[in-house]
């Protein structure tokens, strides 16, 4: 099943980020870190009546564990806490992920990238090979 998870924007399968090593695949590294993540435990998964650029929305705990914030923690995704006005909870969770992967640089966080909405518009990184 193909979802987006609630007040989460994960980068794009394809979308390249850049460190001091080079370009990596931060978008990839994403969807690999959330495909094990699922397999890993007993999921949770909440479809919400809305949907976003045509798949549902959805909030996922594994173990316990809320998917979207161990991928804000890991630097694979960054927090869309707009969506979470009804989940003020949530929504804290989220930022508080997010100013703790960047201060660890870890992920896309160790150096730069493309806001997804750029990347989703055309906008690439340059990147040597």
């Amino acid at each position: 099943m193909d979802f987006r998870l609630l007040g989460v924007d994960a980068f794009e399968r394809r979308q390249l980020c850049r460190n001091t090593a080079g370009c990596w695949q931060c978008g990839k590294v994403a969807q690999d870190f959330a495909a094990k993540a699922l397999r890993s435990g007993e999921a949770t998964i909440s479809l919400r009546s809305d949907s976003s650029y045509g798949r549902p929305v959805a909030t996922v705990t594994i173990d316990g564990q809320d998917l979207g914030e161990r991928m804000i923690r890991h630097g694979l995704a960054i927090p869309e806490v707009q969506y979470l006005r009804g989940e003020p909870v949530r929504a804290r969770r989220y930022a508080s992920a997010f100013a703790q992967a960047k201060a660890a640089r870890v992920g896309a966080f160790s150096g730069s990238w493309l806001e997804l909405s750029r990347w989703r518009k055309g906008e690439r990184l340059t990147c040597k090979r």
